[in-house]
């Protein structure tokens, strides 16, 4: 039976990698390379979503686009929750029950949403030490995130799942603000009925070099296709590479 489950699920990923395909030459980025990343949320609000399996196909959905974005086929994996943490590869090779091995087997489900750590671990796992903080005034006041110049490189696209707004608006805004100088495009994803007020702000924010997120919502992921979660995952990517490319933040 596990075979049969395990042969099912990889049919199921090859046909995710063809619809991604699709998607991609709709787009105009069938030739496109990016480095991919999912951040996912591991708030307690986040339980059912990991009981019922909707966490393990939104890593596979990730993995079909990574096959045909990435040079080695494969996403690197994220979570958030008041801590962040780096989880490793999803890859073809090690897809098939990637959720309960390698996140619920290891990590707890936490008490809080915390955006901004996540954020500054992918922008240093793929910007080293791009990224510095000035405390406010005898440690009072907001944090001040700077960028030192980071060479052009490929760009990154980062999937974030969440389904609740955080707890650290004012350092994620400046997060965003500051990584805009960066070759990274954050796509954010909310999934169930929460307002999330905070990210729908982000589409709009100041300050920023070029326009560096975007922000949709899904009441429910089980019941999207794949075809137009493609779609919408890609709205706003290639208007962002051509302005990062004008600016010189990727090759």
């Amino acid at each position: 039976m596990s075979i049969d489950l395990r042969k099912k699920a990889e049919e199921n990923l090859i046909s995710l990698s063809k619809t991604a395909t699709i998607s991609l030459s709709k787009k105009g980025l069938g030739n496109q390379k990016a480095r991919v990343a999912l951040a996912l949320d591991i708030s307690g609000s986040m339980t059912g979503l990991f009981s019922n399996g909707i966490v393990q196909a939104v890593c596979e959905r990730t993995l079909g686009l990574g096959m045909n974005f990435d040079d080695n086929g494969a996403a690197d994996v994220f979570l958030f929750g008041m801590q962040d943490y780096s989880v490793g590869e999803i890859q073809k090779e090690n897809f098939y029950e990637f959720v309960s091995r390698e996140i619920r087997s290891k990590y707890r489900l936490e008490n809080g949403t915390h955006y901004a750590g996540v954020m500054r671990r992918i922008a240093e796992h793929y910007y080293p030490g791009s990224l510095s903080v000035k405390k406010g005034l005898f440690g009072l006041g907001r944090d001040k995130v700077s960028v030192s110049a980071a060479e052009p490189d490929e760009p990154v696209y980062v999937i974030f799942v969440t389904d609740g707004n955080c707890f650290d608006g004012d350092k994620t805004a400046e997060l965003v603000r500051q990584t805009s100088k960066l070759g990274i495009f954050w796509q954010f994803v909310g999934v169930g009925r929460e307002t999330f007020q905070f990210l729908k702000q982000l589409d709009d924010l100041d300050g920023r070099l070029i326009d560096n997120a975007n922000f949709f919502q899904v009441n429910d992921l089980k019941k999207i296709s794949d075809e137009e979660l493609y779609d919408r995952l890609l709205g706003e990517f290639p208007d962002w590479l051509k302005l990062a490319k004008e600016h010189s933040l990727i090759k």
